[in-house]
């Protein structure tokens, strides 16, 4: 029974911000911390015709540079590259297999709002019990207000700091 760590979009591209540069330490003192078994890391890659381009005017993370992760990648790492908000099936498969008889998971990084909750509710959908580390995300919308809806979804959300 493996214990996993899901680090979402923890890159570059995102990191100048503040409200998400903050979190870099954070989590690399997690990561760092050597409590988890295998850490899966999901790497956003935007195009110029994609939908965030074409119907959102969202053109960062274009570049090599800012797709890079920004936080320590241990060697019992996976990464998953994502073209949208949320992860392929055959991404979920593989968490199921490193998961091994764990039917649950830590979730940190970016937005929560978004990509965490999107994958949150595809790791439940795959019967995955997404535990979201609420003090080790971050999000540009009022953060109260994502909690209430992951507490309303999942039953709790997980405050250790």
């Amino acid at each position: 029974m493996n214990k996993v760590l899901l680090i979402v979009d923890m890159q570059n591209g995102f990191a100048g911000k503040k409200i998400y540069s903050d979190l870099i330490p954070k989590i690399n003192n997690l990561i760092n911390s050597n409590q988890y078994d295998y850490y899966v890391f999901t790497k956003f890659i935007n195009k110029e015709n994609s939908l965030y381009a074409k119907k959102l005017n969202w053109y960062d993370l274009l570049s090599e540079d800012s797709q890079q992760i920004c936080v320590n990648i241990p060697q019992n790492s996976f990464i998953f590259e994502k073209y949208g908000y949320g992860l392929k099936q055959p991404h979920i498969d593989k968490i199921k297999e490193i998961l091994s008889k764990n039917n649950e998971i830590d979730i940190v990084g970016l937005q929560t709002d978004a990509c965490v909750y999107a994958i949150a509710l595809q790791l439940f959908d795959n019967d995955i019990f997404p535990n979201v580390l609420i003090n080790y995300t971050a999000t540009s919308i009022d953060i109260d207000y994502v909690k209430k809806i992951l507490v309303h979804q999942f039953g709790k959300v997980d405050e250790r700091q």
